[in-house]
């Protein structure tokens, strides 16, 4: 029995990337005053950021995907060891028991319901494995869009819209890689068609995003998320009716209320 089971991310729910914007240029366009930012009087200072290498060259997120792996290698383990157990039983139904038997139809049913057993368990997993995918490609997500927005406010920025070029995510056939450009791609609808050299900051972002400072302000903040995800899977569960009344049997007197509630 193969273990194998493609992993098919569908198209994900629409990311707030928060960083896209459309600008439209001509050629030769019509000389106009600078466009003054709010009351101080200065020029509005924008600039463009490719996502894609960002993605591509993020020292975390190597880390990150080290993490799918694991799960991955250890769903495809639990999978393995059931399709062996699986297989061992077939071989003994084939060779030790006599067709048409009680114990022969026993142990058929058993596989049966094993085999029925290891497809469910193989869709629980899989869902599983995409879900923590899609969970890492937010995070990822998440620490750009942090990054970029702190490296605007550092620099004076007003604006930063997102630009991705073609080889941003060329020879990358991950998993993450996969959800990120389909979230991406989402969000191409509102995409920058033409900016001038002078305003693509990828370069300085990609630098202050793969400090060690950030890196480690995005580890604190990754380590902060796992414990408010822990906190609430282990919270208790109140049950729906607590505190009321057990229902009394037909034609009991009701009970008296508790003394804090009886009349003075």
């Amino acid at each position: 029995m193969s273990t194998r089971f493609p992993l098919t991310l569908g198209l994900a729910l629409v990311c707030a990337v928060g960083l896209t914007g459309l600008v439209t240029a001509q050629n030769n366009p019509p000389q106009q005053p600078p466009r003054q930012a709010g009351g101080g009087g200065r020029p509005l200072k924008v600039g463009v950021v490719d996502i894609g290498i960002l993605f591509r060259d993020y020292k975390r997120k190597d880390t990150l995907e080290q993490a799918v792996n694991q799960v991955r290698e250890q769903i495809k383990s639990d999978l393995e060891a059931d399709a062996e157990e699986i297989r061992r039983k077939r071989i003994q139904l084939d060779k030790a028991f006599t067709p048409g038997t009680e114990p022969y139809s026993i142990l058929r049913d058993e596989i049966k319901q094993a085999t029925f057993v290891y497809e469910l368990k193989t869709e629980r997993l899989q869902n599983q494995l995409k879900k923590r995918v899609e969970e890492l490609t937010l995070q990822i997500l998440d620490e750009l869009n942090a990054t970029i927005r702190a490296y605007g406010e550092r620099h004076g920025y007003d604006l930063i819209l997102k630009s991705d070029r073609e080889e941003g995510l060329e020879g990358l056939q991950s998993e993450l890689t996969q959800q990120f450009q389909e979230r991406i791609f989402r969000a191409q609808i509102s995409d920058v068609l033409y900016f001038a050299q002078q305003v693509d900051v990828t370069d300085g972002v990609k630098a202050q995003l793969n400090s060690d400072s950030n890196v480690k302000r995005m580890e604190q903040l990754q380590r902060d998320r796992e414990q408010k995800r822990q906190a609430a899977v282990n919270a208790p569960v109140q049950p729906a009716n607590q505190g009321a009344q057990p229902p009394q049997a037909p034609g009991t007197p009701p009970s008296a209320p508790p003394p804090a509630q009886r009349g003075r």
